[in-house]
């Protein structure tokens, strides 16, 4: 498309190093990865058909290089960018205001997705509200009514029987997994678990762990958002 710049190794060179020096996301159009993909797939036609014809030239040893390098800087640039994501979308999931850059297609699902799931966990996890604990309804005035003079309906309610609102639960010791394939349902504590690959979740970790032992996760290790 005009005034989009093409997708090449300087391209995916130059991204990768504003990704790696930057705590923010680089705003990338949305069929960055579709048109990166595509290089890719034509610089392995080029490198195999050099190859065929000498696998030793000059030639077929640059295009292998390249492609080895593309490939490591795709996989970099995505983890970077998937980190970035997943703090971003912590933050939008607890109710703060972010900004979030032009992302790409596939992106743009995943943190739609991230969100969506946080919210959930916390919503599981606080009781009803995505966003912490609701405020509690201001306490009640102490009227005397006569006993002759009570209207219909009305009920007296004691001192004694006034609660405070319940205090939110920690999540210090929750972490951001991403499910690596599908896992039967089990149960915890509180709830019953029903986690499906490619999902990203909040988990306690004690479950990650034995998840991630068993190979069925990987815990996302998100940025300190204070450096």
């Amino acid at each position: 498309m005009p005034g989009e710049e093409e997708v090449n190794f300087e391209r995916v060179t130059k991204v990768y190093r504003e990704e790696s020096g930057k705590k923010t996301l680089v705003s990338l159009e949305a069929d960055f990865y579709d048109r990166l993909a595509t290089y890719i797939g034509r610089l392995e036609e080029s490198a195999n058909k050099e190859a065929q014809k000498d696998p030793n030239s000059p030639k077929a040893l640059l295009l292998q290089d390249e492609l080895r390098k593309v490939r490591k800087r795709r996989d970099q640039i995505f983890t970077y960018r998937e980190r970035k994501l997943a703090l971003l979308a912590s933050s939008r999931a607890s109710g703060s205001e972010v900004e979030v850059p032009n992302l790409p297609a596939q992106e743009r699902f995943l943190f739609d997705n991230m969100v969506a799931l946080l919210r959930k966990s916390r919503t599981d996890a606080f009781g009803g509200s995505a966003f912490g604990v609701e405020p509690a309804p201001p306490p009640a005035t102490s009227t005397v009514v006569p006993a002759k003079e009570k209207p219909a309906g009305m009920k007296v309610v004691r001192a004694e029987e006034t609660r405070r609102a319940p205090v939110a639960p920690s999540l210090k010791d929750h972490v951001l997994v991403h499910v690596l394939e599908d896992v039967p349902p089990f149960a915890g504590i509180d709830t019953t678990y029903r986690l499906k690959k490619e999902d990203v979740v909040t988990l306690p970790k004690t479950i990650a762990q034995i998840l991630v032992d068993r190979g069925k996760a990987r815990i996302v290790q998100m940025p300190d958002a204070a450096r």
